[in-house]
């Protein structure tokens, strides 16, 4: 796995050659080695690449997300099989019992919820040491405790006016914004990982809309959303309401976040190997220990 997030912006063409990813800027050729890194994030909508380079990308397990016009990430590429035994763990997913899933959400909740009550208390927002916690005996139990902790995690965090997913004033409409960007990054980041380690992204655990195609990624990634609520919080505290943009400066924030230290069961690791080894863990019945290292 490599180390460079790479953000194709002004290129008009990339392409693959004798093991490089070949940018062409205006009348220059930049060679860079296809295994030093780990994302593309290709954002220039006119931009025209091969299908050999595509191949290669995927080959190389290389996380590559491609924006829109408006710059938002909006295309994943996964390989369709990333593990010499996809068929075997894809086997074992399909036959996840209910106890099983549940109890798995029901672990990956707490984590979220745990991830939550640190940062707060970490930010001197929460003076109140006791946080919601998870004693929900159904699916339904622990959904409703999940969207309490929510909206009074957002609340502390972004102020009582912050509603999620409300876009009716500048300051809910920008801080959505960033974090709408931030998740589809980390979901990306999961949805590879996800594949890399055999499983199937449609087979969830609780997640079970019909136009989700990344269930399972929805399902991992609650503990880790903290890391894009905490980069956003920063952002929104050194930006005035005129200035409320998605800038590209904002963006590689985001993007650079899984590119971060955290400490796993103790383990200094960076967080994108870090994803690595907690779908391994938690999809098989164990409990790791997750800490995220804060610059507060």
């Amino acid at each position: 796995m490599g180390y460079k997030i790479l953000e194709i912006e002004d290129s008009w063409r990339i392409t693959y050659q004798m093991d490089n990813i070949v940018c062409f800027l205006n009348d220059k050729k930049i060679p860079i080695f296809i295994k030093d890194i780990d994302v593309v994030l290709i954002n220039n909508p006119t931009l025209n690449f091969s299908t050999r380079l595509i191949n290669e990308l995927s080959k190389n397990n290389i996380l590559t997300i491609i924006c829109d016009e408006k710059h938002i990430p909006n295309c994943l590429v996964l390989p369709i099989s990333g593990h010499y035994n996809s068929l075997k763990i894809l086997n074992s997913q399909i036959n996840w019992t209910d106890e099983f899933k549940f109890n798995t959400w029901k672990r990956i909740i707490n984590m979220k919820i745990d991830q939550e009550n640190t940062l707060l208390k970490k930010l001197k927002i929460n003076d109140d040491v006791s946080f919601i916690s998870l004693d929900g005996t159904t699916v339904e139990s622990i959904q409703s405790v999940e969207a309490a902790s929510a909206k009074v995690f957002f609340s502390k965090l972004f102020g009582s006016k912050f509603i999620r997913f409300d876009e009716s004033n500048n300051t809910n409409r920008f801080i959505n914004s960033l974090l709408n960007y931030g998740f589809t990054i980390l979901m990306s980041a999961f949805a590879r990982s996800i594949i890399k380690n055999g499983y199937d992204l449609r087979i969830s655990l609780f997640h079970k809309s019909f136009n989700n195609h990344f269930a399972l990624a929805s399902d991992l990634m609650e503990p880790f959303r903290v890391l894009v609520d905490y980069e956003v919080y920063k952002q929104i505290r050194r930006v005035k309401s005129e200035g409320m943009v998605l800038s590209s400066a904002i963006k590689k924030n985001l993007i650079n976040l899984i590119e971060e230290d955290m400490l796993y069961n103790k383990n200094r690791i960076r967080i994108s190997l870090g994803i690595d080894q907690y779908i391994k863990d938690i999809l098989e019945n164990k409990i790791p220990e997750i800490e995220f290292i804060y610059d507060i």
